[in-house]
């Protein structure tokens, strides 16, 4: 059985034993091979131990998660942040598609957390992106944090893999069963695990609205909004979607927050 070295960082020692105890009795395939309370212990640990996983709490005095990162432009490891963190930090994670599990922790997304890293790490060596992909998940994360707004790009899951693509070049999502498909400004679509739901929850609100129970749309692309009864809007790429009844005056609303605040910022440069 492959087992996984790893460390644990988090400043309450309540925080690291629990979490040592849940590995040690449901996850055997992970080895805790040293436990930190500080950024400076975590790295010390990180240049001796050279462990594979990284579980990371966030918040912590002096010195937090994120600094952690930062010190390691070479990051070896793959990182789980284990968290009780704030909103939009946990918003930067999923849009980064590190993996994260809240405080307190469920076993389910403990054993989901530990299941993707065995998949990453037992590829065969000529397949093998666990590294690389770690490396840009995190660059990404550390990115989406610099900027208290709308993130500028996003990772989508693929089947097989990931997509970092540019927000502001997806025209639209539509929902196929408990998958989505996102409609590129390069004329591509790709199917992406997770639902609407979920990308509604990463993607900036203000450009982003759901206009029927299987479309969420990009403002930045509705070229033409039609708000009669049977409603429809006409996007950058020549698809037009329907609107539901019930979200018309809510779309009609939406797009004339967004037309101000763009010509606000116009005005502003």
């Amino acid at each position: 059985m492959t087992r996984l070295r790893s460390i644990i960082v988090d400043d309450e020692e309540k925080g690291r034993e629990n979490l040592r105890t849940l590995l040690s009795d449901h996850c055997p395939e992970i080895e805790v091979v040293g436990v930190a309370d500080s950024v400076q212990e975590a790295r010390d640990l990180v240049e001796r131990l050279t462990p594979t996983v990284v579980f990371l709490d966030i918040n912590m005095p002096i010195e937090n998660g994120f600094d952690f990162l930062e010190y390691f432009s070479d990051r070896r490891f793959s990182v789980v942040f284990v968290t009780a963190y704030d909103q939009y930090a946990v918003k930067a994670i999923k849009a980064s598609a590190v993996d994260y599990i809240l405080k307190p922790i469920d076993l389910l997304d403990l054993r989901q957390a530990v299941d993707k890293l065995l998949t990453i790490h037992n590829e065969e060596p000529a397949q093998k992106a666990g590294p690389t992909l770690a490396r840009a998940q995190v660059d990404l994360l550390l990115e989406n944090l610099q900027t208290p707004g709308a993130f500028e790009r996003i990772i989508l899951h693929l089947p097989r893999g990931i997509k970092i693509v540019k927000v502001s070049d997806i025209v639209y999502l539509k929902a196929e069963s408990n998958y989505s498909n996102v409609v590129l400004q390069n004329g591509k679509t790709v199917m992406v695990s997770g639902t609407l739901k979920d990308y509604e929850e990463i993607l900036s609100e203000d450009m982003f609205f759901r206009i029927h129970k299987s479309y969420v749309v990009n403002l930045l692309h509705v070229e033409e909004f039609h708000h009669t009864k049977n409603g429809s809007v006409l996007l950058s790429n020549g698809a037009r979607l329907q609107v539901s009844a019930r979200r018309v005056k809510d779309l009609m609303t939406r797009l004339q927050v967004f037309v101000a605040q763009a010509k606000d910022f116009r005005e502003g440069l």
